[in-house]
């Protein structure tokens, strides 16, 4: 079998493994928890971790936790992945289908980035009038970064979900590459402008 083929079979795989674990998680430290940091993860098609104990902070500051997301969210992100993958089982079998497997998986975590940071937004936007903590002011959480409200200091970073699917993009695009089927990074291209 061709090292293309392979290639795109094991970025098929990554994607469906993907599904296993999260892609993104939230840890937060705060003076009230001392025993320990409280995770949230955000699968393809749930939330969990310490969920009850990040809400009752989150009413504190004023927001819901976890962020109102829809629930159309976590059917239409697992098919989405399950498409790729899909995709990805196709290329392998039809060489012509690398080029748009290779630009499928970023099409799809530019989306749901831009997605999650706009969510992000609104989340730190929306806050309760009535809340606790009144003198905290509006604020963007990053979706990969540090936010410190007070003493409470929150981490977001992508999870290994995240780095699988990403592992599976970068798969898909050596083996377009390798085929020269990404006619703006082909192989051919490179060596002829190498030679000049």
């Amino acid at each position: 079998m061709k090292r293309e083929r392979l290639l795109a079979l094991a970025a098929a795989v990554l994607f469906l493994a993907s599904l296993a674990f999260p892609y993104w998680t939230a840890r937060m430290q705060a003076p009230t928890y001392p025993e320990g940091d409280l995770l949230l993860h955000m699968y393809a098609y749930k939330y969990a971790g310490d969920i009850e104990e990040w809400d009752r902070v989150g009413r504190l500051v004023g927001v819901r936790v976890p962020p109102p997301i829809p629930d159309v969210f976590f059917q239409l992100f697992p098919a989405a992945v399950v498409a790729t993958s899909i995709l990805a089982l196709a290329a392998a079998a039809r060489e012509r289908l690398l080029a748009a497997a290779a630009v499928a998986p970023w099409a799809l975590m530019l989306v749901v980035g831009a997605w999650g940071q706009y969510s992000l937004y609104l989340y730190g936007h929306s806050l309760d009038p009535d809340r606790p903590l009144r003198f905290l002011e509006p604020f963007t959480p990053p979706i990969v970064g540090i936010v410190t409200l007070g003493k409470i200091s929150m981490y977001h970073y992508p999870d290994i979900s995240s780095l699988l699917f990403t592992i599976g993009g970068v798969l898909l695009v050596l083996s377009a590459w390798q085929t020269g089927r990404l006619p703006f990074v082909s192989r051919r291209r490179l060596v002829a402008v190498a030679q000049r």
